[in-house]
């Protein structure tokens, strides 16, 4: 997870807030992110994260984070990719995405918690977080 976490770096990513799953194993890989991401950001534990919360009921605990404009959320899949599918589609079944371990997906919503539905604007695999993080910076021209 530290060389995905790298890739998350790469990419630009500062979270204004980390929150995790109560699970300890979940709070191992939130505070890798944290510690790569934004040092000095505490992880908060979210224990509607953790394993057969709805959707609805993890948004809805969102709106104490309304004024975040980055938020990380570390969870467990199903749940995760059913809280995707919900973001983008309104429906829980419709378009679950099938998150790794240490998979990550960018979405914009419009407020917190969302009132319209999300537009996705990257989903990435742990795999392809670790390429970016050991990619090389191009050249800079003189």
């Amino acid at each position: 997870m530290a060389r995905a976490a790298q890739g998350l770096k790469r990419l630009g990513i500062v979270p204004d807030v980390v929150l995790s799953s109560p699970l300890s194993r979940a709070q191992e890989t939130a505070q890798i992110v944290a510690r790569a991401l934004a040092p000095d950001l505490p992880v908060q534990i979210y224990p509607a994260l953790a394993p057969g919360h709805a959707p609805t009921e993890v948004l809805s605990g969102l709106r104490a984070h309304a004024a975040a404009t980055h938020l990380v959320l570390v969870g467990h899949q199903p749940d995760l990719g059913v809280l995707a599918s919900h973001l983008l589609t309104g429906s829980s079944g419709l378009a679950p995405l099938p998150f790794k371990k240490g998979g990550v997906a960018a979405f914009a919503v419009a407020a917190l918690p969302p009132r319209r539905h999300a537009v996705l604007q990257w989903f990435l695999t742990p795999k392809q977080l670790r390429a970016i993080g050991r990619r090389r910076a191009a050249p800079r021209a003189r």
